[in-house]
């Protein structure tokens, strides 16, 4: 990628921001409050990083200066409630627990996923890094 900066690329970089946050409001119902949000993508860049399997630690999520811990609590609850998260004692430390995506919450991730890269790929010819 370029140094300099192209105001038409930053221009469609922004529309596609701007069409993932609409297909977002219409289609990710988990995602609509602050908390949904923050949870969401905490857990999906947890599951992301977390090369030793598909868990996420909830020890990490509480860490957030602009949400309560509060209204984290009961939106992990409204997600396990949902359907969207499982929770597992962690093996070598059973003070802290692991949060288990279900194949709900796995084929949304997926649905997000595509839908950005088809977002993506409408305005940018893309290249996997090897």
């Amino acid at each position: 990628m370029r140094n300099d900066q192209d105001p038409q690329l930053s221009t469609k970089f922004l529309q596609i921001i701007c069409q993932l946050h609409e297909w977002e409001s219409k289609h990710l119902d988990l995602a609509t409050t602050q908390a949904g949000r923050y949870l969401y993508l905490n857990i999906a860049k947890q599951l992301q990083d977390n090369r030793s399997g598909p868990s996420a630690f909830l020890k990490g999520i509480y860490y957030n200066k602009d949400l309560s811990e509060r209204a984290l609590r009961y939106k992990i609850r409204e997600f396990e409630n949902d359907g969207l998260i499982e929770f597992e004692a962690h093996s070598s430390d059973k003070r802290s627990k692991k949060i288990l995506p279900t194949p709900v919450l796995l084929n949304t991730l997926e649905e997000h996923a595509q839908e950005f890269s088809r977002m993506l790929s409408n305005e940018f010819l893309i290249f996997p890094k090897k």
